[in-house]
């Protein structure tokens, strides 16, 4: 009798573990798909042709075909054949997201083909409904960007990370690192081609802690995003052949966007890089002018005629680099 009576055991777990399961997959298809119904309601246009759930007997994988996803409020458009969320039936704030290996996004403006050999994210949530963002690690292997604008640009590798600061309520770490940049803008392909810059940014990165004025959480994704209040850059880097430039500081944010406050802007063979952005033109002749000549002359104070370390000031809508006006100040507003 006990064999019989472990056999009944079994058939009741596995009937029970497969009712869960069950239960689990139409949860989250009915969840996908009213939230996709909810975006309609709210003027999006969504549009797919079918939502699959696998995984049994211990994950739930929703897969969602032919996806358009529409804000018109914004002028974006994504389109995809595919895009997947993964992940394990009892951990239920950690996902895996998978994008296809091409995609479109397009804006008023142009329309840009994206395309990749590895696309993927990891994503935890902090427990609740309003699944607020806790950790994110994005990795990008071989992207590929082909805009019908004319430019086109590709990298080897991007990796974006982002987690609580401990240090500051609502505060988010930032971490970015991008190798293998290789932009093909023509202006830039002729600066490479004359020799003034190689054809591939080696290196770009970016360590931030940056203060939002409201949670990166379900509402963000369906509204108006969160915007940056405070922006500690503890580093941003960019290495691209002799030219080398770092910039840390502290800036706020105003509601409007406007920048104020001041960096050190450190730069390695800073002719070559006031060249570049002259010959680019990034900087006219009346304004490259005059920062040449000043850099000169805090260069020769400093004693070191290829390297600087000068301020980079925001203060009442107009950029300074050192004494010399270069522009208006940047703003800063996420889309």
């Amino acid at each position: 009798m006990k064999p019989i009576r472990l056999l009944w055991l079994a058939i009741v777990l596995a009937l029970a573990w497969s009712a869960w399961w069950g239960w689990g997959a139409w949860h989250a298809r009915a969840g996908l798909t009213g939230w996709m119904e909810e975006r309609r309601a709210a003027g999006w246009q969504a549009e797919w042709s079918d939502i699959s759930v696998q995984g049994f007997p211990t994950r739930i994988d929703r897969t969602i075909t032919d996806l358009t996803l529409a804000n018109t409020e914004y002028g974006w458009v994504w389109s995809a054949p595919f895009f997947q969320i993964l992940g394990l039936n009892y951990e239920k704030d950690h996902v895996i997201l998978v994008w296809p290996d091409t995609m479109t996004v397009q804006t008023t403006d142009e329309k840009i083909a994206i395309s990749g050999d590895d696309l993927q994210g990891s994503v935890t949530f902090v427990p609740g409904s309003d699944r607020q963002l806790e950790t994110a690690t994005l990795v990008f292997e071989g992207l590929k960007l082909r805009s019908d604008a004319g430019w086109t640009s590709s990298l080897e590798q991007a990796r974006i990370a982002t987690r609580p600061d401990d240090g500051r309520e609502g505060a988010r770490d930032i971490g970015v690192e991008i190798t293998g940049l290789k932009p093909r803008a023509p202006m830039l392909e002729k600066l490479a081609q004359a020799g003034l810059v190689p054809a591939e940014v080696e290196r770009l990165t970016a360590d931030l802690s940056v203060q939002f004025d409201r949670p990166w959480d379900k509402a963000a994704l369906e509204g108006v995003r969160p915007q940056p209040q405070q922006v500690d850059i503890r580093n941003l880097g960019a290495t691209w052949g002799a030219l080398e430039v770092r910039i840390a500081g502290d800036v706020s944010v105003s509601p409007s966007g406007q920048v104020s406050g001041e960096v050190m802007v450190k730069a390695t063979n800073w002719r070559d890089i006031l060249e570049v952005a002259r010959q680019s033109g990034a900087l006219p002749d009346s304004i490259a002018d005059p920062i040449e000549s000043a850099l000169l002359l805090l260069s020769g104070l400093a004693g070191r005629s290829e390297t600087l370390d000068i301020p980079l000031t925001f203060s009442n809508g107009r950029t300074k680099l050192g004494p010399v006006p270069i522009g208006p100040a940047p703003t800063i507003r996420i889309p």
